[in-house]
């Protein structure tokens, strides 16, 4: 073997290492995660939108993220079209590029556009309904349906035809598109009927839950309010939501059956005996210091609220669920880099130099190896609501975050106008006791 022809050898390689990538989206977005839970929503805008221009492959999750800070700094309209633009491109993307996966298999998933996670799919659906609601409320509806079609795809897709027991540890879903379906269709005044099948579907996932029984008795023997009253809707989103970290993982049997049907669709490959850990994106969830907001008005406290959207639990369930497809793909990499190299160093006849160099840019192609850690980082941990109805005209709401039972620090506060017969909705944003807390309501624009 000449010179030449081993320098053009490893020279494809070392084109190959340079395309994969040395930093990953987590290490990217951390500071502007940072900046987000310090409440300093201005300089993580201005951080977020510089990744959105210089990373193509991170757009649709700074785009999410962007969502988050317009919808909290009151741009309701503009989080809206960026929820709207990554909807349509996720749906689109879930039709699969046969050209970025054949890619993928030679470098890591980060070559492969962002289709977004299961959660985060019904989770776009959830916002841009309650960005429309602090908007105008035009499309709201719409985007409901929306939430629950997706919604029940997703149930489905993890649990099968068979509903979801109750009673077991499987997670049965989010209420909160039903939930907003049926306030929507109670204030019409008419579509109570309407209204009661989707408190109904609420209270099938959350038994427990005795404001949903007080919902559904109201839709059954009442009116959405009394005469000259509205009805003001609380929405906290409490906690520091789900995102993706590196994790070193075994691979499963189940992972390794999938894994060799890639790799024989591929080429003339086989599974080693056995595999090394590999490394994939993992889901986790931080702690939360915050269980609840309480809310008073005109400084008599009205009750506290609860959770209709546990996006903890949606977010482990369902990347639990795609966990041995993961592994199977990072598993079938390894196995195609390593028959790559031996294929070169074998076709090239290379003596023990070349081979070593072989070798050790074989290693090298495996270690720049990223976990596709992308993700909608800027979500809470759970969405909370309490329904007040009110005498029409201002009022002064106060919410004041609860630990243990306990006020945990000081109340925000803000003005807020009741319109007879009508709703009107509060964001309340709780990441934790540290971060300035903020409050918005539908009637500031």
């Amino acid at each position: 073997m000449t010179p030449q022809r081993i320098g053009a050898a490893f020279g494809l390689l070392v084109c190959l290492l340079a395309g994969t990538g040395c930093s990953t989206h987590a290490k990217r977005i951390s500071l502007s995660r940072s900046l987000f839970y310090e409440g300093q929503l201005d300089a993580c805008k201005d951080r977020l939108e510089k990744l959105h221009k210089s990373h193509r492959h991170d757009r649709d999750v700074t785009n999410l993220d962007l969502a988050v800070v317009d919808l909290l700094e009151g741009r309701s309209q503009e989080s809206l079209k960026r929820l709207k633009d990554v909807r349509d491109r996720f749906d689109h993307l879930e039709q699969e590029s046969i050209s970025e996966k054949t890619i993928s298999m030679w470098s890591d998933d980060t070559a492969r556009s962002y289709a977004g996670e299961d959660y985060e799919k019904i989770l776009i659906r959830v916002y841009m309904a309650l960005a429309s609601l602090m908007h105008d409320g035009v499309d709201a509806e719409s985007f409901t349906l929306q939430i629950q079609d997706k919604h029940d795809a997703v149930m489905q897709r993890l649990w099968g035809e068979k509903p979801v027991d109750i009673e077991s540890n499987k997670f049965a879903g989010l209420p909160i598109g039903f939930y907003l379906r049926g306030l929507l269709r109670e204030q019409t005044h008419i579509d109570y009927d309407d209204a009661l099948r989707s408190y109904n579907q609420v209270a099938q996932l959350l038994p427990n839950c005795d404001r949903i029984r007080w919902d559904i008795e109201r839709v059954t023997h009442g009116v959405h309010s009394q005469p000259g009253c509205g009805v003001v809707y609380v929405f906290a989103m409490v906690g520091r939501g789900p995102y993706k970290v590196e994790s070193v993982e075994q691979p499963t049997s189940d992972a390794l059956f999938i894994a060799d049907r890639i790799v024989s669709a591929v080429g003339p490959y086989k599974l080693p005996p056995t595999i090394a850990p590999i490394t994939i994106p993992k889901v986790v969830v931080p702690d939360s210091n915050i269980d609840r907001v309480e809310v008073a008005v005109n400084r008599q406290d009205v009750g506290s609220t609860v959770s209709i959207a546990d996006i903890d639990r949606l977010a482990l369930e369902t990347s639990q669920a795609a966990r041995d497809e993961l592994i199977a793909r990072a598993v079938a990499r390894r196995v195609i880099k390593k028959a790559t190299v031996a294929a070169v160093k074998q076709q090239t006849s290379a003596n023990n130099i070349a081979s070593l160099g072989f070798d050790a840019a074989g290693v090298a192609w495996e270690a720049l190896e990223n976990a596709d850690t992308r993700c909608w980082g800027l979500l809470p941990k759970n969405i909370q609501v309490l329904r007040i109805e009110l005498p029409a005209g201002s009022h002064t709401i106060r919410l004041a975050p609860e630990c243990y039972g306990q006020i945990a620090r000081q109340a925000v506060q803000s003005q807020v106008t009741v319109i007879d017969g009508r709703n009107t909705y509060v964001i309340g944003w709780f990441p934790d006791l540290f971060t300035p807390a903020r409050v918005l309501t539908s009637t500031d624009g």
